[in-house]
């Protein structure tokens, strides 16, 4: 089994990655949309409400999902870098029922736990009828998700970026097709939004399961003797990174909150904002989990230099990929504004975020780099680290300080600075961990006690 990554231009394995995977999370965000307007025209103000309580649930068995791809993408693209057939198999295979037997118990915990977390989160009458109902549906297919995107990272870590992308364009396909279908043609409302769902996740496990063990042939039956020792290998990766992801809503939750001091129209422009991030700098959501099997490959391989290589390639193109974002919101500033009948402090956000405070993302792309290399450097702790300092110390002070001195987009220039400094960290460390990596070549999994 060829390492891919561990030759050739990184630069362009960078882009390649990347932009496969630009195009999959995009279909993501875009059938997210859709989703809401389809729901919208049946005109009951409560779906969208039932959307909100229980998209806040499913948020964080989305992050437990993906903190374990990550452990898997992870591992496998070491297994790679070493060019050893076997091991990969049974690492896959192994990892495959640990993931399973990690999301059965949880997907159920969830599920039984759905009217209290509910009621916690302060839904009540008909909103929380039908967020409820919602769970009930999507809930149980919590294993079927994992695998899938499992699939996904084991195809990333190979260097399939284009079969990762067809996996994540499948789902979003399946579900834009079935929602109007079930929505409105069957006529099950919230129930045909969940189902289409459902049907997706099937559809991207049936693809992705297909590509890794009938065509890749990397799946084996779990291999007893060599359980435990990748369990703990896994736990060491997938533990940190699953924290790493639950640190961002907490964050989020205290910038909102804070907005909502000034007003429904501060929160309102706040939101917009929120909407706009995710398309606007897709790339960057997508650098974290396309520089991860580049790096875990030359690690694996022992090509130490190009690891760092990895971290110098990643930042050219966070820096050319922010400035072109950056200069198409600027341009789209009065559309965007008009677009969203924006007026006050809605539009004040909007301005000022277009305007030059984007540029914040510069920063938060470092963040996600550097993340992705602990992540898959057996470094995950730090990336745990990171997210938890950004979510919280360079947060909660700094946007009420900003809040206190400029008012709702004093919010932001404090965000601003607070990522400014938590990337400046992030890639000392970064650097320094792997310079050190280049005078101390980590032992390969395969010898491990």
């Amino acid at each position: 089994m060829k390492a891919k990554f561990a030759e050739g231009s990184i630069f362009k394995h960078v882009c390649v990655m990347t932009f496969a995977s630009t195009a999959g999370l995009l279909s993501l965000f875009l059938v997210d949309l859709v989703d809401m307007y389809w729901l919208s025209l049946l005109g009951i103000v409560e779906l969208a409400a039932a959307i909100g309580y229980s998209g806040s649930i499913l948020f964080f068995t989305l992050s437990l999902s993906i903190g374990l791809t990550i452990g898997c993408g992870a591992l496998v693209a070491q297994s790679v870098g070493r060019e050893n057939a076997a091991d990969t198999q049974r690492l896959v295979g192994n990892l495959f029922s640990i993931i399973f037997a990690i999301t059965v118990p949880v997907g159920a915990g969830v599920f039984l736990s759905a009217p209290w977390l509910l009621q916690w989160l302060g839904a009540e009458g008909v909103a929380a009828e039908y967020a409820n109902s919602y769970l009930n549906i999507i809930l149980p297919s919590m294993p079927i998700l994992g695998l899938a995107m499992a699939c996904s990272g084991v195809m990333r870590a190979l260097g399939h970026a284009k079969e990762a992308m067809y996996l994540t364009l499948l789902g979003g396909l399946v579900n834009a097709c079935l929602d109007p279908i079930l929505i409105f043609g069957a006529g099950w409302g919230i129930e045909g939004a969940a189902i289409a769902s459902v049907a997706a996740r099937l559809a991207m496990l049936v693809y992705g399961f297909w590509r890794v063990a009938v065509i890749y042939q990397l799946v084996k039956r779990p291999d007893v003797a060599s359980l435990p020792g990748d369990i703990n290998l896994f736990a060491k990766t997938a533990f940190p990174a699953v924290l790493t992801n639950l640190a961002t809503p907490i964050g989020v939750a205290y910038v909102t909150a804070i907005m909502a001091q000034f007003g429904d129209s501060a929160v309102a422009g706040n939101t917009v904002i929120s909407k706009l991030q995710p398309l606007a700098f897709a790339g960057l959501f997508a650098l974290s989990g396309a520089v991860g099997p580049i790096a875990g490959q030359n690690f694996g391989a022992q090509k130490l230099p190009r690891v760092m290589e990895t971290l110098n390639s990643s930042v050219k193109f966070i820096l050319a990929y922010s400035v072109v974002a950056c200069l198409v919101l600027l341009a789209l500033t009065d559309l965007l504004v008009l677009a969203f009948k924006a007026e006050g402090d809605a539009e004040a956000l909007i301005r000022a975020f277009c305007y030059g405070l984007s540029t914040m993302f510069f920063f938060f792309g470092i963040t996600f780099c550097t993340n992705a290399l602990f992540n898959n450097l057996r470094m995950a702790h730090w990336a745990t680290v990171f997210n938890f300092a950004k979510a919280t110390v360079f947060t909660m002070p700094f946007a009420s300080m900003g809040a206190s001195m400029g008012g709702p987009v004093g919010v932001l220039i404090g965000l601003y600075v607070g990522a400014a400094i938590v990337a400046a960290a992030g890639y000392f460390m970064a650097y320094n961990k792997i310079r050190g990596l280049q005078v101390q070549p980590v032992t390969p999994v395969t010898e491990r006690a």
